[in-house]
């Protein structure tokens, strides 16, 4: 009997530790609602997670990473996860308008995790909402660490605003599902901020500036009215998207003698032209689509990769895609965040070996023509020679540079543009040609 109690007893042992070693389960409430850490300035800071009695629609995102991986693939990591993060945020989708990014480094050496956090840029965001970089220096015995149970980086963790948790994964598709799901449960009170842009003259698309934007409700009623500022631009914060909605602006002295008026986004893309209502004022009746357009809810289309997919299994013969390649100002030196976009590239050439690709690069219109043009041509042979560096057969790709040949807005020489604008023409175009 003794040896039976003993057996019970040294099972039920092992049973409380397995459960002391399990993970935190998805929708449990997170046992603890603050964690302790290192901020920049070397000191122990306490970081309070939602607890569902303050905020309702508070998400905090927490990155687990350390020095193991290399910068390129932790700066390629961060991306992904402040791409997501953007989209949604800010008011994006009622239900989680206010989302929070915590990164926290697993590395013992404080000197270490400061140049790391310049490597990588993660101090410098391109996140909009809040964002806070720590370090657990006792790395996998750290109590934050332990509390969460991380067992492997890069680990996310998502805690809900009722402080459970609602995620844990490392897959960026997971995360983006998850997010979408949290929209769609709560469309029906979906909110988000709509900008845009106001330009007249058909061939001028000169800023309409100084001049009162009104959002209207069933064509009726008035819910919001802001000003356009200098460049034209304007912007209704928290708007209940499910409404029926237009935007109106007023004939004035400067509308005289019929002068087109276009809807444009803040980056000079133009919507659509405005058209004059019974009253003789402009006005254009936003679609669903529209709404997306012009705010922060918008979809992003599918990266290099998924493109590229999508037109193996097509028959065209030819794809081009235009990416955002990083640069210094006025150089053509490739950096690591172009790297990442280009070991896109270099993976989808290695699969395909019969694909041929051509590069061309974008320049604004800031500068001289000429410059401009020797400008782009370098950087153009600057990603064919790192492609080759990697791998590439040289004969499969060709370079060109286009400088400010084939600006896509208004924003031609001596034409005064917003950055926003300007940095809508600095492109480059992938183009990949079946044989």
């Amino acid at each position: 009997m003794k040896k039976l109690g003993l057996l019970f007893l040294l099972c039920l042992s092992l049973f409380i530790q397995a459960q002391k070693s399990d993970k935190l389960r998805v929708g449990e409430k997170i046992p603890f609602s603050r964690i302790v850490l290192l901020n920049t300035d070397k000191q122990s800071t306490s970081i309070d997670l939602p607890n569902g009695k303050n905020t309702t629609d508070r998400f905090v995102l927490v990155y687990f990473y350390s020095a193991d991986k290399s910068i390129k693939e932790l700066m390629a990591f961060n991306n992904e996860l402040e791409k997501i993060l953007n989209k949604y945020q800010n008011n994006s989708c009622k239900g989680a308008s206010e989302i929070e990014y915590v990164t926290i480094c697993l590395e013992k050496d404080f000197d270490k995790w400061q140049a790391l956090l310049k490597e990588t840029n993660y101090h410098k965001s391109k996140f909009t909402g809040k964002k806070t970089n720590y370090l657990a220096e006792s790395g996998l015995k750290d109590k934050t660490v332990s509390a969460f149970k991380v067992s492997k980086t890069p680990s996310i963790f998502l805690v809900n605003p009722k402080g459970r948790l609602y995620l844990e994964t490392d897959s960026f598709e997971v995360l983006e599902k998850t997010f979408k799901n949290i929209c769609k449960v709560n469309a029906a009170y979906s909110t988000a901020d709509i900008s845009g842009k106001l330009l007249i003259g058909e061939k001028s698309k000169m800023p309409l500036s100084e001049h009162q934007v009104y959002l209207v409700k069933e064509n009726t009623d008035t819910i919001k009215q802001t000003k356009t500022d200098s460049f034209g631009d304007f912007s209704f914060k928290q708007v209940d998207t499910t409404q029926k909605l237009s935007i109106h602006i007023e004939q004035n002295n400067k509308l005289k003698g019929g002068p087109k008026v276009y809807l444009a986004k803040q980056n000079g893309e133009i919507v659509s032209e405005m058209k004059k209502n019974s009253f003789g004022n402009f006005e254009y009746k936003l679609l669903s689509v529209d709404v997306e357009r012009l705010s922060a809810m918008e979809e992003e289309e599918d990266d290099i990769t998924m493109k590229y997919k999508k037109f193996t299994t097509s028959n065209k013969k030819d794809l081009t895609v235009i990416e955002n390649i990083y640069y210094e100002l006025a150089k053509y030196t490739i950096v690591t965040e172009s790297e990442i976009v280009l070991d896109k590239v270099i993976s989808i050439l290695m699969a395909s070996p019969e694909v041929k690709l051509e590069v061309v690069s974008h320049t604004d219109a800031q500068g001289d023509d000429v410059s401009n043009l020797k400008l782009a041509e370098n950087r153009s042979n600057a990603v064919i020679d790192y492609l080759v560096s990697k791998g590439i057969d040289r004969n499969r790709l060709k370079a060109f540079g286009k400088g400010e040949l084939e600006i896509r807005n208004r924003c031609a020489n001596g034409v005064v543009c917003s950055d926003k604008e300007h940095e809508y023409n600095r492109r480059t175009e992938f183009k990949f040609i079946k044989n």
